[in-house]
């Protein structure tokens, strides 16, 4: 008997053995650790799109990574317990190590900023190149939720996200700010003016002003106001301009259908620049013309048309626009296999007629026999909305101790 022959074939037999029979442990391990790292996934995307399916609404930036074999959690949110809500009923999986940032961060937990700005800039990201999401107007308090590169991250009274560089916003704390609250103030009616230094003759312009900011009045002389802008400057405005906050509230909540001087209004921002993002009335896209308009009589609507639609209460549409009333928002877009994708809005002023911003606010008819039809707008109208009546956008104002209340709890 050859023993050395056998003893090579039981050699050569052991290593296949243990060689498969490794790539089989290995591949099983390996099996293992992308199941892993799927069920967290799944676990992360599901509860993204129930909780925060619009990034315009809330951060949810959450980053599933591994190292040493163990999986970690990190990023950052504007949802509490969310690191609880990923790992609830998790069952025989190991536990992530946990490394999510909450937002805001602890040092803007008690902070407020107010714009100081007649108009400013809310970008997608931090940066002066970023897209122009929105703008803000002086007086508006915002949320603080982070900082990054000169920009703070903030969440306006509606909920909407965005960065705003910090020569936009004076800071305040809580207490600071409901002092700001309760101070009196007013609101510039007018659709662009100035502050100036002084009085007399050759008076510097302090700052300039747009319909719906807010100052702080500090004190009437004739016909004019001294007022401070958030951040301390002060200066004067024509009282014709102004009206005092309160009388505004009180002359809004009189209104419970203001469809004739909403009307009247709209027709003031004939002419006004379209601007992709634009929400005052030096420049304004479509859903920035008819936010700011509302904003003008207490009804503060979402930012983008899509969500003004989610908003409001939805109404018929027929060939004639018969149960379309002057006031409702006229929504357009396209079909899509997952519904209807809104892209713009107009406001309707009745007859067929509607007044929006593209290109420039102006006044379009729907109606074929109209000379100013507008055929393309026509074909793209999906859907009407309603605001009077929708008391929940109705929030008087976010500057009152109220409105305190009613701004802390977002």
């Amino acid at each position: 008997m050859n023993h050395k022959f056998f003893a090579n074939i039981s050699g050569m037999l052991l290593l296949t053995i243990l060689l498969t029979g490794g790539c089989s442990f290995f591949g099983e391990k390996k099996d293992r650790a992308a199941g892993e790292q799927n069920f967290w996934q799944a676990r992360i995307d599901s509860l993204h799109r129930a909780l925060a399916p619009d990034a315009r609404d809330h951060v949810f930036e959450i980053r599933l990574t591994k190292k040493d074999g163990r999986f970690t959690l990190s990023g950052k949110t504007d949802i509490p317990g969310l690191y609880d809500s990923i790992v609830k009923n998790a069952g025989r999986h190991g536990l992530p190590v946990n490394k999510i940032v909450y937002l805001p961060l602890p040092d803007f937990r008690d902070s407020v900023g107010v714009v100081k700005l007649s108009t400013a800039n809310l970008r997608t990201s931090p940066s002066h190149r970023a897209e122009l999401a929105s703008q803000l107007l002086r007086g508006m308090p915002v949320r603080i939720l982070e900082w990054k590169d000169g920009f703070y991250r903030v969440r306006t009274p509606s909920g909407y996200l965005g960065w705003m560089a910090k020569e936009g916003l004076h800071l305040m704390d809580s207490k600071a700010f409901a002092t700001w609250a309760e101070a009196p103030k007013i609101l510039m009616t007018d659709n662009a003016g100035a502050i100036y230094d002084t009085l007399v003759p050759g008076a510097r312009q302090v700052a300039d002003a747009v319909r719906n900011n807010v100052v702080k009045l500090i004190q009437q002389t004739g016909d004019y106001y001294l007022v401070e802008i958030p951040g301390g400057k002060r200066g004067y405005v024509p009282e014709s301009s102004w009206v005092m906050l309160d009388e505004w509230e009180e002359m809004n909540q009189r209104f419970a259908s203001p469809r004739d001087v909403v009307l009247e209004a709209a027709h003031h921002y004939g002419g006004i620049p379209y601007l992709w993002g634009g929400t005052s009335v030096k420049a304004l896209d479509c859903s920035g013309f008819t936010k700011n308009l509302y904003q003008s009589f207490g009804y503060l609507l979402p930012r983008d048309a899509s969500q003004q639609y989610k908003a409001l209460e939805p109404v018929p549409l027929t060939e004639k626009l018969d149960s379309v009333q002057a006031g409702d928002l006229l929504f357009f877009g396209r079909k899509t296999e997952h519904g209807n994708k809104i892209t713009h809005v107009a406001l309707y002023i009745g007859g067929g007629r509607i007044i929006h911003a593209t290109g420039e606010v102006k006044t379009e008819s729907l109606f074929p026999e109209d000379s100013l039809y507008n055929d393309a707008r026509r074909q793209t109208l999906l859907e009407a909305g309603r605001i009077f009546g929708s008391y929940q956008l109705r929030i008087y104002p976010y500057y009152t101790r109220e409105g305190v209340k009613i701004f802390f709890a977002q």
